[in-house]
């Protein structure tokens, strides 16, 4: 009985006794100025307990053991600090100053990592842009935002059709047929859409993970790196909504003007009616005696300027957020337009609506939600291609003839008045935009829910549901009575084509995080299960000869006209990871993860892959102090991602016609998933307390990538079977400095430096002869595909630049096509000469119809075929700067691409059409006419010749921003509702310093931009300036 007694006083006294053994940790958390951080983070790793800041920035930690305890206070935005407190039996007070993080040095990222992760942390390259840096000069969307900004990323916008986004591509290319394009996720949810849907105004920052280590988080989604889009999700500080109004407002304008030529060779006997229209021309097409590129058109209408307008650039965006200790939220509404440069044609419109909010009933549950939803009416404009190309019409248009003239209905003209003396195939393009019905209207809707609960100090569950849907309806609608240069029974009667485009994907998640600390080592795992459900859905139908203009229900059309198609597919993937990280002491992170991959569209065999990823990052300075240097670390990794087939790709292909079905494609059973592996070696540099640099070399290796193989006969008639045998080696070094020159109570001024270069090569082709893809602007096979050739090489044929290229059989004779100018019956060496262009010519002939360019042949007096370019760049570069001084601020940013090629297909096809400034400018040199553009000439007729290659260097003024902040302490009266006024003047592209004799070296083929470099008729980049008003409530 007398030990029960003790063992009840026991009981009873245990509480006092370990109430005396523990105490509580409390203080307030503010920054530099003495203002509060809310949400600022306090943590005790050691016995796992923290607690957040409150709206004065106070803290408490309660029932904390006796003890010396090294605290960790975090806030985004500021220096982490960390200190050792005693912490006795009552209340402990420690009060916390937090400096500003200038330089990110204790950013956290979340992508390619399984949680939140100190950047001090990785041991891989993650870079972050945030939202300073993004907001300078928002752009059309954040693919754009990203240029000069991140070492390594690659961006081409290839047209200025305000439709087109920008092509990206993370370090090298990662396939030799396939898109290069990023995986893009939006606040954890997997998208597949496009990056122009995407408001900037609502991006808080964007992570980019170039390598195959951090992107091995995400196995065969993500060979080509990943780029997270971080929204905004509440206001700045708890307590009342913020309510943000933003209107910008500007114009868009044609940067440069286009060197068509303006002067002629032909006979000049014109006829002209009264109002200086040519009428008739017996001459024309037939060369005058001198045969010089130097007449006087009789009248010249300029068709390039007439066709360009100064469109409309206009955003407005308006706002509400709002935080509170156990919820926030954003709520947002954009309407952008963009008009472009074109006359005649309908503004890009953008319509986007955005809802983000966080709920924390409680200590161990959290739920989180993002969605948005986006609108999207465009016309699609034709470019990179002939006939009725906006551009193509306007350049090869003779200046005799004026585009704008109308008709008797007050329109443009399909043929104005000279258009049959030219005689070409090109339609009015003003004529075509005003009666055409080509457009677009695109909804799409982006979600994800995600559910957390924390189980105890080290386990918590989470599981996310997200969703990207996209719905596209695209139309061609020709009415009845629409005119063509020639007889066109698919526009004359009236036609119309239509498509609905449905996609989805579905993604289930869930995951499991375990942390635990023991003493000085931190652990974490992480193991996630993911399922991928997506469909896709097509249908078009395309009829002709409406009974009456201005019908436009396609049951109208004739039935024995229609053409009807549609497709469907439905993709399943599973997908899981485990990834556990060990940290140890904050110095030495050690990272491994392996990651299991299984989707419907690799073969039978071969329905499971596997990746994985190790690395190490040492922090130096933790170890060593070393004098003026804030941080140091070093790194290490390997990682691998991949790309999964085609959903055509391991399936049998027939074509079926009235006579049976036709052998195409082969399936492949055995086809899985490539491989992309990486070495990364890095190091991240904090010095003076202002400078921060990142260092980067990676070499990465792709094997087993996709390339259609033709078949023998032995395969029963199948002509191709997609196999996994490419393989292609990148190298990419990489630099980064960011610095603080200025920095006092009234000024800052920072800059912001990225340097990179990258090597690519096509490795191994597994057999498959070496080929040159046709698929350039469909009309000049252009780029190789050859094993040890760079992935972007040009091949075509060669001008000769020198004698001793020049082709000699064993007799001394010249194979080389030439004329035998010193009459000895014999073509040899002596019968050339270099001209004062550089070219090898028939020696004598300058200024006569003889004078030809002489091309480099094999042995058999043939062309050859061999490599006349390549499209990648020596480096790139970027280089912003944000000055302020007081409320005013200037911010400027400079893109320099040094070297790479970009084939002038276009000028090439105004040889032909004797519509180039080249010409006369050749003719003021003393060359005949026919130097130029005659089929055995420079022209080549139309074939790929080292002389329409290209420099695509160039320096570009991309962004500048002029802005004044007002605070509501100088706004008197209003300041009592206002908290700030942001006025800005911007410019976007606003100078490019080049020797392209285009209109723009940033010109591409709008698939693959960033390999892909030709110029063919491609709509321009253009500048646009606007000024903006910014007002937070």
């Amino acid at each position: 009985m007398f030990k029960k007694l003790q063992f009840l006083a026991l009981a009873l006294f245990l509480p006092v006794i370990a109430s005396a053994q523990s105490g509580s940790l409390s203080g307030t958390i503010s920054d530099a100025d003495g203002e509060p951080l809310a949400g600022a983070t306090v943590y005790i790793a050691s016995i796992q307990k923290g607690d957040q800041a409150d709206t004065n920035g106070e803290y408490v930690i309660s029932s904390i053991p006796a003890g010396t305890y090294t605290i960790r206070v975090t806030f985004v935005g500021y220096r982490t600090f960390q200190t050792t407190v005693n912490v006795g039996s009552g209340e402990t007070v420690q009060d916390v100053t937090l400096a500003e993080d200038t330089f990110g040095l204790d950013e956290v990222v979340v992508t390619g990592v399984g949680i939140g992760t100190d950047t001090k942390k990785l041991g891989f390259s993650v870079s972050k842009v945030d939202e300073a840096a993004l907001q300078a000069v928002p752009a059309a969307d954040p693919g754009n935002a990203l240029r000069g900004k991140v070492a390594g990323v690659t961006i081409v916008q290839a047209s200025g059709d305000p439709l087109a986004g920008p092509d990206i591509r993370l370090r090298g290319s990662t396939t030799i047929n396939g898109s290069q394009e990023p995986l893009i996720i939006i606040d954890g949810v997997i998208t597949d859409g496009s990056l122009r849907d995407i408001n900037m105004s609502d991006v808080q920052s964007l992570e980019v993970v170039k390598g195959a280590a951090g992107a091995s988080l995400y196995g065969s989604l993500a060979g080509n790196g990943v780029i997270q889009i971080i929204t905004k999700r509440g206001a700045d500080k708890i307590g009342t909504p913020q309510v943000t109004v933003r209107s910008e407002y500007g114009f868009s304008e044609i940067a440069e003007d286009y060197p068509s030529a303006t002067k002629h060779p032909f006979i000049n006997d014109p006829t002209l009616s009264n109002d200086g229209l040519v009428t008739a021309w017996p001459g024309y097409g037939n060369y005058d005696a001198d045969r010089r590129f130097d007449n006087d058109f009789p009248v010249v209408y300029d068709n390039i300027n007439n066709l360009f307008t100064n469109n409309p650039f206009n955003s407005n965006f308006a706002s509400v957020a709002g935080s509170a200790e156990n919820y926030n939220y954003s709520a947002s509404f954009e309407n952008f337009i963009q008009g472009g440069v074109l006359e005649n044609l309908d503004d890009y419109t953008r319509n986007s609506f955005r809802l983000n909010a966080d709920f924390l009933p409680t200590d161990k549950f959290k739920a989180t939600f993002s969605s948005s939803f986006i609108t999207v009416d465009a016309p699609r404009v034709e470019e990179q291609g002939q006939g009725d190309n906006f551009f193509y019409s306007v350049l090869t248009t003779q200046p005799f003839i004026n585009l704008t003239e109308r008709n008797a209905n007050g329109e443009p003209s399909n043929e104005p008045t000279g258009y049959d003396i030219q005689d070409s195939n090109f339609e009015n393009p003003l004529y075509v935009a005003a009666n055409r019905d080509r457009s677009i209207d695109r909804n799409r809707f982006i979600a994800g829910a995600t559910l957390e609960y924390k189980i105890n100090e080290n386990i918590v569950l989470n599981a996310r549901q997200s969703l990207d849907r996209t719905e596209s309806n695209r139309t061609t609608y020709y009415p009845r009575g629409f005119q063509t240069p020639e007889p066109d029974i698919s526009k004359n009667n009236g036609s119309e084509f239509r498509s609905a485009e449905k996609f989805s994907t579905s993604i289930s998640e869930l995951w499991a995080t375990y942390n635990k600390s023991f003493e000085e080592i931190n652990f974490t795992a992480i193991a996630k299960y993911l399922y991928e459900d997506r469909e896709y859905t097509y249908f078009d139908a395309f009829g002709r000869d409406y009974p009456a203009n201005g019908i436009r229900n396609i049951d109208a059309l004739d039935p024995t006209t229609y053409d009807i198609s549609s497709f469907d597919s439905e993709q399943r993937a599973e997908n899981f990871f485990l990834n556990a990280v060990v940290d140890y002491n904050d110095k030495l992170i050690i990272d491994g993860l392996i990651r299991r991959d299984g989707s419907s569209n690799f073969g039978p065999n071969e329905r499971w892959h596997t990746y994985f990823r190790g690395s190490l990052a040492y922090r130096i300075t933790e170890d060593v102090e070393i004098n003026n240097v804030d941080e140091w670390k070093v790194r290490v990794s390997y990682g691998t991602s991949g790309q999964r087939p085609g959903f055509n790709d391991q399936y049998e292909f027939f074509t079926a016609t009235p006579n049976g079905l036709i052998k195409n494609q082969l399936g492949n059973r055995n086809l899985k998933a490539s491989t992309v592996g990486e070495f990364e070696l890095g190091t991240n540099i904090a010095f003076l307390e202002r400078f921060s640099l990142e260092a980067n070399y990676a070499v990465t290796n792709v094997k087993d990538d996709y390339l259609d193989v033709p078949l023998s006969s032995a395969a029963g008639g199948f002509r191709t079977q997609t196999r996994n045998i490419g393989e292609i080696e990148n190298k990419s070094i990489e630099f980064a400095l960011e610095g603080l020159i200025l920095n006092d109570k009234d000024m800052d001024w920072t800059f912001n430096t990225t340097w990179a270069k990258t090597t690519q090569e096509i490795t191994d082709l597994g057999g498959v002869p070496p080929y040159t893809r046709t698929n350039a602007g469909g009309a000049i096979p252009l780029f190789r595909v050859e094993e040890g050739e760079p992935y972007g090489a040009m091949y075509g044929n060669k001008l000769a630049t020198s004698l001793s290229q020049l082709t000699v059989d064993g007799s001394g004779n010249v194979l080389n096509a030439g004329v035998d100018t010193n009459g000895d019956g014999n073509l040899t060496v002596d019968d050339f000469e270099v001209n004062s262009h550089g070219y090898v010519v028939p020696k004598g002939t300058h200024g006569t119809a003889a004078e030809q360019v002489t091309f480099i042949v094999d042995e058999n007096g043939e062309k050859t075929v061999e490599r006349i370019g390549d499209t990648n760049p020596d480096f790139q570069m970027g280089f912003s700067t944000t000055f302020s001084i007081k409320g005013l601020t200037l911010y400027a940013l400079v893109d320099w691409v040094q070297g790479g090629d970009v084939y002038n297909y276009t000028k090439q096809l105004l040889y032909f059409n004797d519509r180039h400034k080249d010409q006369q400018d050749f003719a003021a040199q003393g060359f005949d006419v026919g130097y130029a553009d005659g089929a055995s000439q420079i022209y080549n007729g139309a074939d790929a010749s080292s002389f329409f290659v290209e420099d695509a260097s160039y320096v570009k003024l991309r962004e500048v921003a002029l802005s004044y902040t007002i605070n509501n302490d100088n706004l008197g009266s209003i300041g009592d509702y206002v908290d700030e006024i942001r006025l800005s003047v911007s410019g976007r592209n606003l100078l490019t310093f080049t020797d392209y004799t285009g209109w723009d070296p940033e010109v591409a083929l709008r698939n693959n931009a960033t390999n892909f470099r030709l110029d063919e008729y491609a709509y321009p980049n253009y500048r646009t300036y606007t000024g903006s008003i910014q007002i937070r409530f």
